[in-house]
């Protein structure tokens, strides 16, 4: 199928399209991979792109000047990074009628998160209809049902809790991406994005630096729980921390529910020879690492096969941090202030300028409020069922905060109220939480 991508197309009038939403490491070929990357030329910026965006973007390109195209397209293609030459060339070639978000529930035997665009030749500027659908089951249909009617009756926009139907202002709505947002979240959004330009709020890129966990290389094979940390041999346990993954924070607060091994100190690794490994930690070689040589010792891109595959030397330093899971939403955050915890399935956020206490406690309150999640919502990657959200780097990094190295930040008495709630938040008192979203909106998210 990809090899005949190049010549699939030719001055076409109409172009209908679902075309195979194959990843790159499912395109088992060379000559796959290669009719892909002949079809995208330099219009993809990256390494691994998805067949389905190589035959949108053949279908673009082989549109006759009045042609229409409609196609359905997996929605990273709207959203990711390395697709931003595509979305501009795009954009450069044609008007975009109609770009709607349907989610993770349109095929039954997949959970491909799945959008779908809309456009015609010649490029008129034209702004384009969005439909944004809540990702939960039967919501996409019930939202094209009502769609279809609404063309039927001349309404221009509708409004629904569980999707929105509406022209926004400007397109893209958010510069980076072209992800759709509901009609609350696009007004909402055109505030706080005044607020940034006005310097009231910064994006969480100009305050933090979020960095990936680490990665062990072999699943859960230097990782024990709490009961199996308390029987090692006390001479053992100083090689292991307590690890952050996505289940050992709750509502703000961190529990101490797991350990991992982690030979290292502020200079890295300190068991350097497997001599001072079994000399040293004899008890855990025999349970879990000698068991499992041959795994670790075929992994890529390690020097002694001990150790963790990628094990982020800025964890080697014990310093205090702001954690939260890989993915999740309010409550997914919490604050390590020994800097004890080692982040693995997470991301630690690391201020870009030194931090006090309160300033961490203040973060936490923001981060865990409800609130929060209304920006995850319009800012990040919201994953199946709707719930979660993606909480790296990448899907979070243009989020608009208050940055408290500003002084009306810091002399504020929304800092102060914010600053008491996280410490509540951290010791596991979580009536404080609905407390925050009041704070923030009046000090800091007013919505006039």
């Amino acid at each position: 199928m990809a090899t005949n991508i190049v010549h699939l197309f030719n001055n076409s009038s109409l172009i209908l399209m679902n075309p195979p939403f194959a990843s790159w490491d499912l395109l088992n070929t060379k000559d796959n991979k290669e009719a892909v990357r002949l079809a995208l030329g330099n219009s993809f910026i990256g390494k691994k792109p998805n067949q389905a965006s190589a035959f949108f973007y053949k279908a673009l390109n082989n549109l006759n000047d009045n042609g229409v195209i409609g196609c359905v397209i997996p929605s990273s293609i709207l959203t990711l990074d390395s697709y931003a030459k595509l979305r501009t060339n795009t954009n450069d070639l044609l008007d975009i009628k109609l770009l709607g978000k349907l989610g993770n529930f349109i095929f039954e035997d997949a959970l491909t998160d799945v959008s779908f665009i809309i456009g015609k030749k010649p490029k008129t500027n034209q702004i384009p209809t969005i439909i944004w659908t809540r990702n939960e089951k039967g919501v996409a249909q019930e939202a094209l049902r009502d769609f279809r009617k609404s063309i039927y009756n001349n309404q221009a926009t509708l409004e629904n809790p569980n999707f929105s139907i509406y022209q926004p202002i400007t397109f893209p709505i958010l510069k980076e991406n072209w992800q759709p947002i509901s009609l609350e979240n696009h007004n909402f959004l055109k505030i706080i994005e005044r607020f940034v330009n006005e310097k009231k709020l910064f994006r969480i890129e100009d305050v933090f630096s979020v960095r990936q966990g680490i990665r062990q290389g072999a699943k859960d094979i230097f990782k024990v729980s709490s009961t199996e940390y308390d029987n090692l041999p006390e001479q053992e346990k100083k090689y292991f921390r307590p690890v952050i993954d996505n289940d050992v924070i709750k509502n703000g607060q961190l529990l101490l529910t797991k350990y991992i091994w982690y030979p290292y100190n502020e200079s890295g690794i300190v068991l350097e020879s497997e001599e001072e490994l079994i000399n040293e930690s004899i008890s855990f070689y025999n349970s879990n690492i000698f068991p499992n040589r041959h795994t670790l010792e075929n992994r890529a891109g390690i020097n002694q096969w001990w150790t963790l595959t990628r094990p982020r030397n800025w964890q080697f330093k014990k310093f205090p941090k702001l954690i939260s899971t890989e993915f999740g939403k309010s409550g997914s955050f919490g604050f390590d202030l020994k800097g004890y915890y080692v982040v693995e399935r997470g991301n630690a956020w690391i201020p870009k300028k030194e931090f006090s206490n309160s300033d961490y406690f203040f973060y936490l309150a923001l981060f865990n409020s409800t609130f929060f999640d209304n920006l995850l919502s319009i800012y990040s990657k919201q994953l199946a069922g709707g719930k979660w959200y993606d909480l790296g780097k990448k899907y979070t990094k243009n989020i608009p905060i208050p940055n408290v190295h500003m002084d009306e930040v810091k002399n504020s008495e929304g800092y102060q109220r914010l600053v008491e709630i996280g410490k509540e938040l951290s010791e596991g008192n979580t009536y404080t939480k609905s407390i925050s979203d009041n704070v923030l909106e009046r000090y800091f998210y007013p919505n006039n």
